[in-house]
């Protein structure tokens, strides 16, 4: 069988090559060589170290050179910039194997290659339905970012410079087109700023827009986002559910899904394997102090800031704070650099040793890899989905009119998978996480769990002084 061939031959490469050591390598290629070859499809949760250092790519790239026909890889640019420069050469030569390998569109009609494609570019694929591609077997590492994908590609935009392009279109409705921006333009600046700068539309606002803008379809939501300096606006029309609207397309020959964190994922059924951190080398030592105030207490800022007096001089090296609210980001960078000067750097990857990076959540999940390993990674706030972004806003209304638990449906599953991403870089050091709700509410049994292996600590005297690598 060609689950064993891949399982000899991988071995022997293991035993004879400088490969980063991780228990899972064959097992994750052989679950992939049989998804391939028989299905059930497959995802693959692979957290922990391996996870950010891209262990676990070695599995899935051996069994996809050895398969004797044409598979398709759909990843990032970045990720397949590190196959093309690092994994690919070295595992084609250590393999033996010739297998061609083509970027879409520009792959040929060939008995046998490997051909890339970015996540829009599938997902674009597969939306078109007709398309030979979607009957060949299919590797898609990086899954996490589904609902992100799915939710970019099934998006409609009318930016700024689209209402002149409707009026070219439409000369017989220049006025009404221009009357509409205008009305818009003076409703929405009138919306009190928040944080993002966007909003869903109101009734009256859809209806105005409804005169020019073709209407949603049906499970489709407007929202708007405003540049309010420069008085004008782009209008949104997104799925409320991206992969529930993405679901008839997918595809019916078995694919392999690869990601960090997928408990918040809804697919077709699938096999569900996860490769679980060390439970020896990859423990995270958490610091959860109870004393503090909770985000919303007029008391948090000033006892959070006082907090970080005491972590920060204590620790030697890299440490990451990562926060997704901009007021609060803000004051944090403001503050920290007043105290401890060009050390604290916001959202750079130019980093001192002794560096102090301030990041929302999507710079630090983007740059992970390129980053060196945090001696402290701070989390002053769970990375609970804002209520203030249009779409998180539509879809817990959704969910409360069918009566359904909106938090641990929603909510509470994105935020899991954040946390797990976050603090997989720096499994086997320490987290500091100043949200005292974990420590409090029914719900920060599950939080804890989620970050498992652990050893807890309450007191920051124990903290500092855990014994860790």
């Amino acid at each position: 069988m060609l689950e064993v061939e891949v399982h000899q031959r991988l071995r022997s490469l293991l035993q004879t090559q400088p490969i980063p050591a991780w228990p899972h390598h064959l097992t994750l290629a052989r679950l992939v060589t049989r998804a391939l070859r028989l299905g059930p499809s497959t995802v693959l949760e692979v957290g922990g170290l391996a996870g950010v250092q891209g262990h676990y790519r070695l599995g899935y790239l051996a069994a996809a050179l050895l398969w004797p026909g044409t598979v398709v890889l759909v990843a990032a640019n970045a990720i397949q910039q590190r196959w093309l420069q690092m994994e690919w050469p070295r595992l084609r030569a250590w393999l033996g194997v010739d297998k061609p390998l083509y970027r879409y569109p520009q792959a040929p009609a060939t008995a046998s290659a490997l051909v890339l494609f970015t996540p829009e570019e599938w997902l674009r694929v597969l939306l078109a339905k007709t398309s030979p591609w979607t009957e060949l077997p299919t590797i898609v590492d990086g899954l996490d970012e589904l609902e992100t994908w799915a939710e970019a590609v099934l998006t409609h935009h009318l930016p700024p410079e689209g209402w002149d392009e409707l009026v070219w279109a439409n000369p017989h409705q220049a006025e009404m087109i221009r009357e509409t921006q205008v009305a818009l333009t003076q409703s929405l600046l009138r919306h009190p700023p928040n944080p993002y700068e966007q909003w869903l539309l109101s009734d009256i606002e859809q209806a105005w827009l409804a005169q020019v803008w073709p209407p949603c379809h049906p499970g489709r939501v407007r929202w708007v986002t405003l540049e309010r300096s420069l008085e004008r606006f782009t209008c949104h029309c997104s799925p409320l559910w991206p992969l529930a609207e993405l679901l008839p397309y997918w595809p019916q020959r078995p694919w392999v899904g690869l990601g960090m964190a997928l408990s918040s994922l809804t697919l077709p059924p699938v096999t569900h394997c996860r490769f679980a951190p060390h439970p020896r080398d990859e423990v995270v030592h958490l610091y959860t102090p109870g004393h503090l105030p909770p985000p919303n207490h007029p008391q948090f800022y000033d006892a959070l800031r006082q907090e970080l007096y005491r972590l920060l001089p204590q620790t030697a090296g890299l440490v990451v704070i990562v926060v997704d609210e901009q007021p609060l980001q803000t004051q944090l960078a403001v503050n920290l650099a007043a105290e401890f000067g060009s050390r604290v750097q916001r959202e750079r990857t130019a980093l001192e040793e002794n560096g102090i990076l301030i990041s929302g959540w999507r710079f630090w999940q983007t740059h992970q890899e390129r980053l060196p390993t945090p001696h402290l990674l701070v989390i002053p706030l769970l990375p609970i989905p804002p209520r203030e972004q249009p779409l998180v806003a539509a879809r817990l209304d959704a969910l409360r009119q069918q009566g359904r638990d909106w938090f641990r449906e929603y909510l509470l599953p994105r935020t899991l998978d954040c946390l797990q991403r976050a603090v997989a870089p720096v499994r086997g050091g320490r987290v500091a996480l100043l949200d005292s709700r974990v420590c409090h509410r029914s719900y920060g049994a599950q939080i804890l769990q989620a970050l498992e292996p652990l050893i807890r600590y309450s007191r920051l005297s124990g903290f500092l002084g855990s014994d860790h690598p």
